[in-house]
């Protein structure tokens, strides 16, 4: 029965070798191993991934760079095995790319900044990060470019070379973030007063964290205002809605007091 079927793959083989040719067969052959190779290099980066979640761009593009090279080896063998001179067009690759080389100088500067992001990890996929302008949830990091999706749903494409030399601010890369604000009184203020007040609010908002520890600074005499410095803790993650509550409750209270916040006043002169 097992030798049957053993005649059977043959007389097909040969059947197939006689009118489409072995080379051919040995390029389908490699193709599939090719996508098998793929498929199980995908599944076990992404096993590593659930493992490990702090290497999830790492192991992305450990993922994409094994694919390239299985596909790479794909085509030279399977050209091979048709009959196609690979060293000949290999060589004339070689010569393309030297001419090629110094037209992309932008790409390879970028390429080396993608590999030196990759190594830092200042920041990793789903932190908010601002770069010059532009500002977003980091969705996908690859060698030569890092892509954002902005507040507005809208992608922004940033390169890697841009990250490299321009600073960049990473919003959420820690578990709590400091709310400031920048408040001026009137000159007629009595500031125990107020401090007291601000000391207060911060008591009463559930979401403001005792450490670290609140601050409250005096900056000095303004053109028309007092101004003071404000600074409390909450978490990262509930960093807007708090705020809103925050600077709500502020206003409130002074209003409650009676604590004024001037508006700028200038005085004219007319002779």
């Amino acid at each position: 029965m097992l030798w049957s079927k053993m005649e059977w793959l043959n007389d097909t083989y040969n059947w197939l070798s006689a009118y489409v040719g072995k080379g051919w067969i040995s390029f389908a052959v490699y193709i599939v191993l090719g996508w098998l190779a793929t498929i199980g290099i995908g599944k076990l980066m992404r096993q590593l991934t659930q493992r490990t979640p702090a290497h999830t761009q790492l192991l992305s593009i450990i993922t994409k760079a094994c694919r390239g090279i299985i596909w790479a080896l794909v085509l030279v063998q399977g050209l091979r095995g048709v009959g196609v001179d690979v060293v000949g067009i290999l060589g004339a690759a070689g010569v393309a790319g030297v001419a090629i080389g110094f037209a992309s100088q932008t790409a390879l500067s970028n390429l080396i900044s993608g590999a030196f992001l990759v190594g830092e990890s200042s920041f990793k996929m789903g932190d908010y990060i601002q770069v010059g302008s532009e500002e977003g949830t980091v969705e996908s990091i690859n060698l030569l470019s890092v892509y954002l999706r902005r507040a507005d749903n809208t992608l922004v494409r940033i390169p890697c070379e841009m990250l490299i030399k321009t600073p960049v601010r990473n919003l959420t890369g820690a578990a709590t973030r400091r709310i400031d604000f920048e408040v001026g009184v009137d000159y007629s203020s009595d500031l125990t007063l107020v401090k007291q007040t601000i000391s207060e609010v911060i008591a009463q908002q559930p979401q403001l964290l005792n450490s670290p520890a609140p601050c409250i600074i005096f900056k000095g005499f303004g053109e028309s205002s007092l101004d003071l410095h404000i600074g409390a803790w909450c978490q990262t993650s509930h960093y807007h809605s708090v705020r809103y509550e925050f600077a709500t409750a502020l206003l409130a209270a002074f209003a409650a007091k009676g604590i004024n916040i001037p508006f700028p006043v200038r005085e004219i002169r007319q002779k």
